[in-house]
């Protein structure tokens, strides 16, 4: 397979990790283009309203669907400029790899991280955020240190046939760097993950966190204790939102 030396990309910024099991962790950030999913329902993204029974929506909808495809010079140019991109990954920092999502772009993804260790000789610490649909290649498994997975429920409005991907699930379960973060708007959406998920060992409970849909501080007061709760009972790992703690509805932070 011929290799390209470029990459579709919505934005960038150095901030913190806002949430699953390196919440707090500084970190660059680089959001890929395009999605294969609409969480909200098709349609949301035209007007804003929720369909399909839907109880949330992405709230990167009107970033990841636009974006520039960079040459890997020139992005990382810019983003030495912007974020000291080289520097702050060879101190420690994390490179979160997100979207949409980004395992659309995995060989480009795959290639990008290659030219960094061949022009900079540089392993960074990799996270990729996906949605867990699509199997991704070992090759590209060798360089991420943590899948922050966030699987899909009913709450998001997505066709079960669209948003749930059994061999891709099981493949993320046995990998010891993944972490299923789930959106809870409702215990109803806990009840789903453990009937459809848990109890059919499609997924090891010991990797989940649950975390509160929101998209303000508002939102995710209201919801925090009712997630906290469930998290007790049940044993599991809660994940609030940082960045909405801090930063209430701004984006690129």
């Amino acid at each position: 397979m011929k290799k390209e030396y470029k990459i579709a990309v919505s934005e960038y910024f150095y901030s913190l990790q806002g949430e699953g099991i390196t919440t707090g962790t500084p970190a660059i950030f680089l959001r890929l283009t395009g999605c294969n999913l609409m969480c909200g329902g098709k349609g949301v993204e035209h007007d804003g309203i929720m369909r399909n029974g839907a109880t949330w929506v992405c709230d990167t909808i009107g970033v990841w669907q636009k974006g520039t495809t960079w040459s890997f010079p020139d992005l990382i140019n810019e983003l030495n400029s912007c974020t000291d991109f080289i520097r702050r990954l060879r101190s420690g920092v994390h490179l979160i790899i997100t979207g949409g999502e980004p395992l659309l772009q995995q060989n480009r993804i795959l290639t990008f991280l290659e030219y960094l260790e061949t022009e900079y000789l540089l392993k960074p610490i990799v996270e990729i955020e996906t949605n867990a649909t699509i199997l991704p290649h070992k090759e590209l498994d060798n360089r991420v240190q943590f899948w922050n997975t966030s699987p899909k429920l009913t709450n998001s409005g997505v066709t079960i046939e669209e948003r749930l991907d059994i061999e891709a699930l099981k493949w993320f379960s046995s990998n010891p760097k993944t972490m299923f973060k789930f959106v809870i708007t409702a215990k109803e959406d806990f009840h789903e993950i453990q009937d459809q998920l848990i109890k059919t060992s499609i997924i090891d409970s010991s990797k989940i966190v649950l975390m509160p849909a929101a998209d303000s501080i508002d939102q995710l007061l209201e919801r925090n204790q009712m997630v906290a709760q469930l998290c007790i009972d049940n044993q599991l790992r809660m994940s609030t939102r940082l960045h909405v703690e801090i930063w209430n509805k701004l984006t690129g932070v």
